[in-house]
């Protein structure tokens, strides 16, 4: 809708401008008993015929892009012109109604002219016209100056999202997702340490982009009598938090010499209520903002609240996407789990390798089971995949919304360069310079494009913040963004006027001063 906006703003002042050339022709067929009406008809139509052999073009156009598009979202298109009758209907009449509110406008202005001024070529615009044509391209490069701010700033939202330091080491990582092993896990995960190239592993409950735990609570907040908190928990086997490359801060991490870890699956089924027993005891680490939410200030004795007892606090981590703010999280050892999923730590370069091995493995091990294998980082990027497409659509309609302005500026140029040939050439024959001309030509536009960057700054900025709170973690629109857009913006300007502007200053005035 932006483009078709533009375009038809483009249209309208052409067509202004171009009234110019045409009121001599509204002239005669007034002088010859044409009524206004008859002149507007006729405008009117020759628009709904430019219009047609577009709507043509676009329909052509469409068939044969819908499939990339489809293709670059990721799913097929439930409603589309070819299946909806009732929508390519609508559409239809859309593009009609707007060729006849886009081309009224300047069928009234060429029609307006009286006879007898434009036969004697006496006619100017009047203020209101100017002013029209003057807001109608404000208008168009306040929006392309919108669309390329929104572009710079969602392009820093997603990079921010795609580099941020999550707590963890997400490079080097591989992982197997969820199953159940049988019992068979332990003795793969001991023959998997001697495959080339895998540095550690662990069996766990927890994998990264697949919730942010298996188990929550909520326990009265220290701070804040009547309020709560919730706290996330995470399990895996000894060897999880190091295989994640998590960060230690007080105490220590787990470790086989201690009975950190639970033989949850197994005491659960032999006897629950010592399983819950144990469970309160058992040895946990913990991150260090829920350390300091719940007040945990030693170590190796149990937190009543979170009923267990932290032997360690470690770095935070995000736990959950982006999208989410950082949760606090503690972290419970289990032997061999049943149902779990592996993370592997491999040394850089290796996961082609590794990945050979670890099929090779799965087929003596479970070779009636699917084996799927993941790079943790890239299934990490996949979740921000909606903000990648969003800038690469920004990219696109940027670039075609400012290249739909330029073209409209350029025409308007064009336009200027031929009402004013006579003035150029007579400031030439006076000993004006060729940058001194081209100087007179661009300043009008520079002016509204200028306008236009005062104007889109403000709204693009409120947009974009209002946009930027659905994001916990997100980017700061730098001022240096709106200095970068003004100047992209007055170097698609200048650059287009320029070189129309330099044709006329350079053109012989001979030519445009001999009928005088």
């Amino acid at each position: 809708m932006i483009a078709v906006f533009i375009a038809c703003v483009n249209f309208v002042n052409l067509s202004t401008a171009k009234a110019f050339v045409r009121v001599k022709e509204a002239g005669v067929r007034k002088v010859l008993s044409g009524s206004r009406t008859q002149l507007v008809l006729q405008l009117l139509t020759e628009t709904l015929l430019l219009f047609g052999i577009s709507i043509g073009i676009a329909v052509f156009a469409y068939f044969f892009t819908l499939r990339p598009v489809e293709n670059f979202l990721g799913h097929r298109l439930v409603l589309t012109f070819t299946s909806d009758i009732p929508m390519a209907g609508g559409a239809l009449l859309m593009f009609l109604l707007t060729a006849l509110l886009t081309g009224l406008y300047p069928a009234w202005i060429i029609s307006g002219f009286k006879p007898a001024n434009t036969l004697r070529g006496i006619f100017t615009a009047s203020w209101g016209q100017t002013g029209v044509r003057k807001t109608l391209v404000v208008a168009q490069f306040s929006i392309s100056i919108i669309v390329l701010l929104a572009t710079i700033v969602v392009w820093q939202q997603f990079d921010l999202m795609k580099n941020k330091e999550l707590g963890y080491d997400k490079n080097n990582l591989i992982g197997i997702e969820q199953i159940s092993w049988n019992g068979k896990g332990e003795a793969f995960k001991n023959e998997l340490q001697r495959i080339p190239g895998v540095i550690r592993s662990s069996l766990s409950l927890w994998m990264p982009t697949e919730g942010a735990g298996y188990m929550q609570r909520e326990v009265p907040d220290p701070a804040h009598a009547g309020r709560r908190l919730r706290i996330w928990y995470i399990a895996g086997d000894v060897d999880l938090p190091a295989t994640l490359g998590l960060k230690l801060v007080k105490g220590r991490m787990f470790s086989n010499g201690f009975a950190d870890a639970l033989n949850a699956d197994s005491l659960r089924e032999k006897d629950f209520v010592k399983f819950e027993t144990a469970q309160m005891n058992q040895n946990s680490l913990i991150t260090a903002s829920a350390a300091k939410m719940l007040g945990i200030k030693q170590l190796d004795v149990q937190a009543e609240n979170v009923e267990t007892v932290p032997v360690g606090i470690v770095g935070d981590f995000h736990n959950e996407s982006l999208y989410e703010p950082m949760k606090p999280t503690l972290i419970l050892a289990q032997k061999a789990p049943q149902y779990a999923g592996m993370l592997i730590r491999i040394e850089p370069g290796t996961e082609m390798q590794v990945a050979a091995g670890i099929r090779k493995l799965w087929k003596q091990f479970f070779s009636g089971k699917l084996l799927r294998i993941n790079n943790i980082a890239e299934k990490l990027s996949q979740q921000y995949e909606s903000e990648s497409k969003l800038h690469q659509l920004f990219l696109f309609f940027s670039g075609l919304t400012m290249f739909l302005s330029a073209l409209g500026i350029f025409g308007l140029v064009v336009q200027a360069a031929e009402q004013r040939a006579k003035e150029v050439g007579i400031r030439k024959v006076l000993g004006a310079s060729v940058a001194g001309i081209v100087g007179l030509i661009s300043k009008d536009f520079v002016k509204l494009v200028i306008i236009a960057i005062v104007v889109a700054s403000p709204l693009a900025w409120y947009a974009l913040q209002k946009w930027l709170e659905n994001y916990p973690y997100r980017t700061t629109i730098h001022w240096w963004v709106f200095v970068v857009t003004g100047f992209a913006a007055l170097a698609v300007t200048i650059g287009t006027v320029s070189f129309q502007a330099i044709r006329a200053a350079t053109a012989d005035p001979v030519r445009s001063l001999r009928n005088e």
